[in-house]
């Protein structure tokens, strides 16, 4: 399975390091600084590296169970309030 990252609404192959290094690459030459590519990219390369991922496909799953447990906590709610009404 192919795990797929997003960052800025963007979609990133299975390593975002390279991709988030190019980008910052990018601006760091844009802005006139490529001397501080290297140790920037090193510092965002390792936080990144200390984060855990899931993939779009396993996030989407988890919120539709976290959806459905919701409904059925509300639902259960309801029913403990309509069964201490009658008591």
């Amino acid at each position: 399975m192919q795990c797929n990252f997003t960052l800025s609404g963007e979609t990133l192959a299975n390593n975002p390091f390279d991709s988030i290094a190019g980008k910052v690459g990018e601006l760091l030459n844009a802005k006139g600084l490529q001397n501080l590519e290297n140790p920037v990219t090193q510092l965002i390369r390792q936080g990144l590296q200390d984060m855990e991922f899931v993939s779009l496909e396993d996030f989407e799953i988890q919120k539709e169970v976290l959806n459905r447990l919701r409904e059925k906590v509300r639902a259960l709610e309801m029913r403990v309030a309509e069964l201490e009404k009658q008591a």
